[in-house]
């Protein structure tokens, strides 16, 4: 049996460490065994009274849970199951004590943006909630007072990479080698730091070039409005006129009205755009689509590549997308374009306004309605084919 009391960091970090794909009723990604800090307490605490003395313990008990992880890497089979028993009871104790320091953390943060203890837990809230540019906030200022925080480089080092600061993420990542705290999931991220400051130096241009369009030059734009508050996409037609010219014609039909966010997964994206989706329907959500397929446009060399924010097709294989569509939280690059493998997903918007929305939303949101703002001057048939 592998130790699970493991450092507090790892705890918390390794809920990236299984990216999964993007298609229709998948399931979710394994749960790590553990501290758990998601339940928040029911009753009212004093910061300035309750912090202290719970912080104390919780402190304590987390230092003698990452000595623990060291005795046991050198301990005897009989002494690690040893270790392993008294590690389950400080565990326990964490999970007692840790909602109450995060429903405090915040305000003592606030009130004293130089404890250092109170910024970590501020920074794993707002990693776990896909607010990464809070997250860079708390990380750097951690690592200004602690220069080799575990938690604090590999988070950091994440959310840097997620709001596209690539070269920040690369250096925090190098830190974290270089002090031996490196998270050994998160590899994946550091490894796609360099292609994707090139993805985004080509992306940034584009952007620009987008953004300066004037009259009829100028891309669609659509907007949600949904349980959590607007989102507006910009749609990339120049790249991806097919499944824009679906998007649109969809959302023109109203078919998108009513529909839940099926899949919603944190660190990585929301899907929706399933028609099994709305309430009342006897169909699994994530199964179902409009009734045809759409080929697939992200083999051609001006594809783009996935970043925070984009809006992109989920298929359960190639040309097999319909209506599915998901909005990543943070760049992606496992479902990036791969012409030579034939996988990869067709990125056909990006966010424009309501990222914070995007981060919010959770399995079970509504869009309550979808409209076309902006279009060109041409009518948006898509081509399709049988489905599949």
């Amino acid at each position: 049996m592998v130790f699970r009391a493991m450092a507090w960091a790892t705890v918390m970090a390794l809920g990236l460490a299984t990216m999964p794909t993007v298609g229709q009723a998948q399931g979710a990604r394994p749960k790590i065994n553990g501290a758990n800090p998601a339940a928040e307490p029911e009753v009212k605490l004093d910061s300035k009274t309750d912090w202290p003395p719970m912080h104390a313990k919780f402190k304590k008990n987390r230092e003698k849970l990452e000595q623990m992880q060291k005795e046991f890497e050198t301990a005897d089979a009989k002494k690690q199951l040893e270790i392993q028993q008294q590690a389950g009871g400080l565990i326990q104790e964490i999970n007692a004590v840790y909602p109450a320091l995060r429903q405090m953390a915040p305000e003592v943060f606030k009130a004293d943006p130089t404890n250092v203890d109170a910024a970590e837990i501020c920074l794993e809230i707002d990693f776990q909630k896909n607010r990464y540019a809070d997250a860079v906030k708390a990380a750097d200022l951690i690592l200004t007072r602690d220069p080799t925080n575990q938690l604090a480089l590999n988070l950091g080092a994440v959310s840097h990479f997620a709001t596209h600061d690539f070269a920040g993420a690369k250096a925090l990542f190098e830190k974290a080698q270089a002090a031996n705290v490196l998270i050994g999931q998160l590899a994946q991220y550091a490894e796609n730091c360099e292609p994707y400051a090139a993805y985004w130096a080509k992306e940034a241009k584009i952007r620009e070039k987008e953004d300066a369009a004037q009259g009829d030059e100028q891309l669609p734009i659509v907007e949600f409005e949904t349980t959590k508050g607007k989102v507006a996409f910009l749609l990339l037609e120049n790249e991806a006129p097919n499944t824009v010219a679906n998007f649109v014609s969809l959302v023109e039909k109203k078919y998108y009205d009513g529909l839940q966010f099926h899949r919603v997964i944190p660190q990585f994206m929301a899907q929706g755009g399933c028609p099994n989706s709305r309430p009342g329907s006897t169909e699994p959500p994530g199964t179902g689509g409009p009734g045809y397929n759409i080929k697939c446009e992200c083999y051609q060399p001006n594809a783009r590549m996935h970043f925070m924010g984009s809006l992109s097709m989920a298929h359960a294989g190639k040309d097999t997308g319909g209506s599915q569509f998901f909005i990543t939280h943070l760049p992606t690059a496992h479902l990036n374009p791969n012409p030579a493998a034939q996988r990869g997903h067709t990125v056909f918007g990006r966010v424009i306004e309501g990222q914070d929305v995007v981060a919010s939303i959770e399995k079970g949101d509504t869009i309550t309605s979808a409209k076309v703002v902006r279009k060109r001057n041409h009518e948006y048939k898509p081509e399709t084919q049988p489905e599949r």
